[in-house]
């Protein structure tokens, strides 16, 4: 009788043990979380192979190649180490870095920098494809703050490490638009309007709600946020506080805004 309960008790053990790695496998299965682009980014639905010269959404690359695109002389002239670690792997949010970049990966250029315990994250590009239906990214992600606007420049823009240099890039021949045959640039707050096409590329600091005209709202806004302020759109001098020069800054831009 003892051997009997000792062999179930064996048994039982085993039968819990494999529920336990059975349900472990379920899990990884079924929870999406993308560290390198291979991993997903390049499925025949989305991007496509990265040593491919053809986007499954009909975007093609120069040199017939999104990989020499990045780093081409005549393209973006990238340095590796943006988008590469010590072994050459390709992680979206980590890589080798340079004296003149932190190592964050593919969101030094497809996401911002959010500081705090967020960093640079790729919130931007997620919102796109949420707004153009993909939403397999937005199951790990649904804490994502709001966007930073089209305007804030990505980590590694303006940097000697790539040709990568403004984030508002006139369209509609987008200038940072390096593949062929669409008249795109990039959606850095994921709300589907491309550089100068999205109202936060406005050229026109006085519009601080981004409605492409400077009138009461954009007055009533400024008095509403009025006191010190860090790195607010309605700190419109960009001196650290809400005050009366940004009234008059507001006044001074009054009308249509483009």
């Amino acid at each position: 009788m003892k051997r009997k309960k000792a062999r179930l008790g064996k048994w039982s053990v085993l039968v819990g043990v494999g529920l336990a790695v059975l349900l472990l496998s379920l899990t990884a299965t079924t929870t999406v979380a993308f560290e390198r682009y291979d991993e997903g980014c390049d499925n025949g639905d989305c991007h496509g192979g990265f040593w491919t010269g053809v986007s499954p959404k009909g975007t093609v690359f120069p040199s017939d190649n999104k990989h020499e695109m990045h780093k081409g002389p005549n393209d973006m002239n990238s340095d590796c180490n943006l988008c590469h670690g010590g072994e050459g792997e390709m992680v979206l949010n980590s890589s080798g870095g340079t004296d003149n970049n932190p190592g964050v990966g593919c969101v030094g250029c497809h996401g911002r920098d959010y500081g705090g315990g967020i960093g640079n994250s790729g919130v931007g590009l997620r919102a796109h494809h949420v707004n153009s239906g993909v939403t397999i990214c937005a199951g790990c992600h649904s804490n994502d703050p709001d966007p930073l606007p089209e305007n804030v420049s990505p980590t590694y823009y303006g940097t000697p490490d790539t040709n990568c240099d403004d984030p508002c890039n006139v369209g509609p021949a987008h200038l940072e638009n390096y593949s062929i045959g669409d008249t795109l640039g990039l959606d850095n707050d994921g709300d589907l309007l491309y550089d100068t096409d999205d109202p936060d590329c406005a050229d026109c600091p006085a519009d601080v709600n981004f409605d492409t005209e400077v009138n009461i709202d954009d007055l009533f806004q400024v008095l509403g946020a009025w006191g010190p302020c860090d790195a607010c759109p309605e700190d419109i001098n960009e001196d650290g506080i809400v005050n009366i020069d940004d009234i008059f800054a507001v006044l001074g831009d009054w009308g249509p805004c483009f």
